[in-house]
């Protein structure tokens, strides 16, 4: 695995927010060279967090012949990838008073293996779809993840929070509690589907890959981007604005549609030759893979981190719009959390 890099962020007396980031985005010149075969078994050892997303991103752009069990699988496994991605972020950053979050942490680092043993026998899927179900009516939600999709207004997400007693409504309780409904609302541009052909061109520019925009404006990927129409996010992006409260419950919508997803094997990659799209837990992930010779001659990467940390991207712009005060640094973080860097983050107040 190589080092993963880190994103700091500094928030200046005069508002500004600064952001820097020394991630590597040239992880595909080390699949140069080499066989389609062992550029796949390569990526997951990379890429720690979304390994199976890349799998599945990088199979598209390399058109890698498998089977459609195959692809079943790898579909299966990505989705898995995004419960525990999300699974981690709220067990590990929706705390209350610092106090641990009671998520079964063992539980979570098991689903993706699980998944790809289940993969191939129907009955076997279907239990472990299940008992992802089982985990987020127990740590997440308070019932079952169909129930929770089923909350449409702002009214009744107020009537969740009041009910659940998991961890993660308690923590947006708390969010309620501090006025952060609205913390970092500001004016968002989605990322749209892509043209293949106009971002393979794109991402041959020395820079793309450190600083993505479309149409000459950088764009916001990930669960709010994905579930902005959704009733309740609707409902409240339209009471408080793209702020904290939208943020958090698009994560949750996004979470509670994957057993449902996974039952119906949800296709979560697109492409073809030369160009490879899958829907991570953090935004969308996308490769694009030039062959020659039946090797590799350019491979190029681009991660929703990329598009989401901008320099005047989604949370350089969510992050402006914040109040200043003695906890400025501490709302910052919480609004870096929700937006959710594939890094380590740091933010520093003046």
């Amino acid at each position: 695995m190589i080092s993963e890099g880190k994103i700091t962020i500094d928030l200046g007396q005069d508002g500004t927010v600064q952001l820097r980031s020394n991630r590597r985005v040239d992880v595909g010149k080390l699949l140069t060279g080499r066989h389609p075969d062992e550029a796949l078994t390569l990526l997951p050892m990379i890429f720690s967090l979304c390994g199976q997303a890349h799998v599945a991103a990088a199979r598209q752009a390399l058109a890698y012949p498998g089977s459609k069990a195959e692809a079943r699988t790898l579909a299966l496994a990505v989705l898995a990838e995004n419960a525990r991605e999300h699974l981690l972020r709220i067990a590990l950053g929706w705390r209350v008073d610092e106090v641990a979050n009671d998520m079964p942490l063992h539980d979570l680092a098991a689903l993706v293996v699980g998944m790809k043993a289940a993969a191939g026998d129907e009955r076997a899927e279907r239990i472990a779809a299940g008992q992802l179900s089982e985990l987020l009516a127990t740590c997440v939600f308070g019932s079952a993840p169909e129930e929770f999709l089923e909350v449409s207004t702002a009214t009744s997400f107020q009537g969740w929070i009041a009910q659940s007693q998991s961890s993660a409504a308690k923590f947006i309780a708390k969010v309620c509690r501090n006025g952060w409904h609205d913390l970092g609302s500001a004016p968002t541009h989605y990322l749209p589907d892509l043209s293949p052909h106009l971002l393979t061109a794109r991402l041959l520019e020395p820079s793309y890959t450190q600083a993505p925009d479309w149409l000459g404006q950088p764009r916001e990927t990930g669960p709010l981007a994905r579930q902005h129409a959704h009733p309740l996010v609707a409902a409240l992006i339209s009471k408080y604005g793209t702020g904290l409260l939208a943020r958090l419950a698009a994560r949750l919508i996004d979470l509670a549609k994957i057993p449902a997803q996974m039952r119906q094997t949800t296709a979560i990659s697109a492409g073809g030759p030369g160009f490879g799209i899958v829907e991570t837990a953090r935004g969308r992930l996308i490769h694009t893979a030039k062959l020659q010779g039946g090797a590799i001659v350019d491979y190029r990467i681009l991660a929703p981190t990329e598009w989401n940390f901008h320099p005047e991207g989604a949370a350089v712009q969510a992050l402006g719009a914040l109040p200043q005060g003695p906890d400025w640094a501490e709302k910052a973080g919480v609004l870096v959390q929700a937006i959710d860097p594939c890094v380590d983050f740091e933010v520093r107040a003046a």
